[in-house]
């Protein structure tokens, strides 16, 4: 079976060289690439093209310009796997003009977006997406009974956490340190407000990997409230450190904030998180971590100051999570996971 990776992202020699020194975790594109003895395609493909519309576009352009790049070349290969809907999509689209029978199996992030429905409702690409990885079960059911995307082809998966990289390493905690991070969708306001007069020190790691813009915060920050963005080398030290880990989330239908939450659960911490439409499946409250309802200042202090009071049963249930993560939300479980789906789409297309 040869395999094409169409990947989200700019994934060189630069990316290889930190995994490799310990500074980043490793990449789930480079262990796919290896366990599929694939090839790969990024946008740094798109950079080195002569598809410039790409540069003037934004991500979304980039994303189109990569499945462009990756149909011109399909009939090399047997499987493609992409790593979002954003190539996914306009990739199936050029592929229902192709009678090239190559099983097609994607990563879809969200699909409840009106201009990722209509690659459904008009262009009806359902036949040229062979298997869909979900995160969520909100986004499951969306894209069964919404999309109309047959049941046996639509798969929900664990996201990952490199439980190698985010690991605990038994070193003290600073029992009044909270750790906060992530970008999309994060309700910091909701955050201050709850640890806001009381005897704890908060790090708000506020950023994201694949957002460039800086996120700052709306106001002046208390006293026990320190913002900035971290690399995640000097994240992980940030998680290692803190008592509990705290990732507030604006109301939405997707799973944002899943990379953090099981980052610091790969760690041991006792999570307590937002508990969203789209954030429902990889918490069990108050077993491997702690759910409180979206914008609820007074909720989340008093679960704050719960597990703070009690850092036995934080300690217990941060071990849980961990436990969870190497089982079920590992790196390696997750591109095992992957692998499978998209070697099973391969046979059923080749018995077809």
């Amino acid at each position: 079976m040869k395999t094409l990776i169409l990947a989200a992202g700019r994934f060189g020699d630069e990316m290889r060289a930190a995994i490799a020194a310990g500074r980043e975790p490793r990449l789930d594109v480079f262990e796919l690439q290896r366990v599929l003895s694939a090839d790969v395609l990024d946008y740094l493909d798109v950079d080195a093209s002569l598809l410039k519309v790409a540069k003037r576009g934004g991500m979304a352009a980039t994303s189109a310009a990569l499945a462009a790049l990756g149909f011109k070349i399909h009939k090399r290969y047997d499987a493609v796997l992409t790593t979002g809907e954003d190539i996914g999509l306009p990739l199936a689209a050029l592929l229902k003009t192709s009678s090239h029978p190559i099983a097609h199996t994607m990563i879809a992030h969200t699909l409840f977006p009106a201009k990722k429905r209509a690659f459904f409702d008009y262009l009806k690409v359902h036949d040229r997406i062979d298997r869909v990885l979900a995160y969520s079960t909100s986004e499951e059911q969306h894209m069964i009974e919404r999309l109309g995307i047959a049941r046996e082809r639509v798969q929900r998966i664990y996201y990952q956490a490199d439980q190698r990289f985010f690991c605990p390493d038994g070193r003290a905690l600073e029992p009044d340190l909270l750790c906060a991070a992530g970008q999309l969708l994060r309700d910091y306001d909701c955050l201050i407000d709850a640890v806001r007069g009381l005897k704890v020190r908060v790090q708000i790691a506020a950023g994201s990997p694949w957002i460039d813009q800086t996120l700052r915060p709306q106001g002046e920050l208390p006293d026990n409230v320190s913002w900035g963005k971290l690399n995640r080398y000097d994240l992980r030290e940030l998680y290692r450190r803190s008592a509990l880990a705290v990732v507030p989330i604006k109301q939405n239908d997707y799973q944002t904030g899943i990379a953090t939450i099981l980052e610091m659960m790969a760690m041991g911490k006792c999570v307590i998180a937002t508990r969203t439409r789209g954030q429902t499946d990889t918490i069990i409250d108050g077993e491997t971590g702690i759910y409180v309802p979206p914008g609820d200042s007074t909720a989340l202090r008093n679960a704050i100051q719960s597990m703070i009071a009690d850092p036995g049963r934080a300690a217990a249930i941060g071990q849980a999570a961990r436990r969870f993560v190497e089982r079920e939300a590992g790196l390696d479980v997750f591109v095992e996971r992957i692998a499978q789906a998209v070697k099973e789409t391969h046979a059923a297309r080749s018995r077809a």
